[in-house]
Formats: structure tokens, sequence, C-alpha cells
């Protein structure tokens, strides 16, 4: 075996095929892009479902008024809080809506974690309730549930753009 046969065995042994720092550098970045395009879905994906929830708790809490009503004869009278609507809606003897349950524990939490208990929404906001025709923003549903959404700022009355453009209302 000659010299030069020998140097080009050992340089064929020594030389093996290999990724280069540049694909590396760029997979890398494939990669990195990829994550962040799913970290950003997830959180898009967890806000769409928190309005999704609080949409649902509402309309659940207008079908058990109706059922209050049904047995009652009137809707609960309201101070603007949800506490007077927890009580009535949950009180032990007759429970119109059973998911505002004190004692769950959960995600998707409906009510305050201490007494006294309110209605809240996906955001953990209070979620406001009033029965009084004068004041009512939708008299022909004969009460008005809202819940104030992410920024939680607003009210019944709120005339801000920016105030009332995330609420969930019944109206």
């Amino acid at each position: 075996m000659t010299k030069e046969h020998l140097n080009h065995r050992i340089q064929q042994s020594v030389m093996k095929p290999a990724f280069t720092l540049m694909e590396i550098l760029v997979v890398i970045a494939i990669i990195a892009v990829l994550a962040t395009l799913t970290i950003g879905g997830i959180g898009f994906y967890d806000e769409k479902m928190k309005f999704s929830r609080t949409e649902i708790l509402i309309a659940s809490i207008e079908s058990a008024l109706e059922e209050y009503k049904a047995d009652n004869g009137s809707y609960p009278t309201s101070g603007g809080s949800s506490q007077i609507l927890y009580d009535e809606l949950y009180d032990g003897t007759n429970i119109y809506l059973a998911t505002l349950n004190p004692d769950f524990t959960g995600k998707q939490r409906n009510v305050s974690a201490n007494a006294p208990y309110t209605i809240i929404d996906a955001w953990g906001g209070e979620i406001r309730y009033r029965h009084d025709a004068a004041s009512m923003a939708n008299p022909s549903q004969d009460y008005d549930i809202i819940s104030l959404g992410p920024n939680g700022v607003g009210d019944f009355a709120s005339n801000s753009d920016s105030a009332k453009a995330d609420d969930i209302k019944n109206w």
C-alpha cells in the first residue's frame, strides 16, 4: 500500500458525512418559529374558550331564571350584584342551576371561592344581574345579565366603547 493510498483512506475515515453549522441553525430557527406559532395559538384558543364558557353560563342562568319564574311567579329582585341571584338559584332546597355549586374546585368554577357567594365569569369577575323595569337595557327580557369580559371595566350603563367592547350580555 502506497503512502498516498494510505493518506486517502485515513482522510476518508476521519471525514464522515455530517450536518454543517448552517443546516443546524436553520433547523433550530424552524423549530423556534413553529413553537412560537403553537404557543400563540394556545393563548388565542384559551381566550376564545373563556368567552364561550361565559356565554354558556349566561344562557344557563337565563334558563334557570325562567324555571325560577315558573315556580315563583316573578324573577328575583336585584341590586346589581349576583349574590342575590346566587341565593335564589342555588339555595339548598331549590337548585335551579347545579353548576353554581360552591364546593366545585375545577377550572370551570362559576361561583366565588368565599361566602357570600357571587356568580363569576371565566375571568373571575362578578356576573352582574338586575331586574328593575325602570332602568333595563332589555325590558322585553325582564332582566339584564352582563359579564364585563377580560378587561373587567364598565357596567350596565357604560358609554365608553373601550369599556363595553368585550362585554358579554343577554341583550
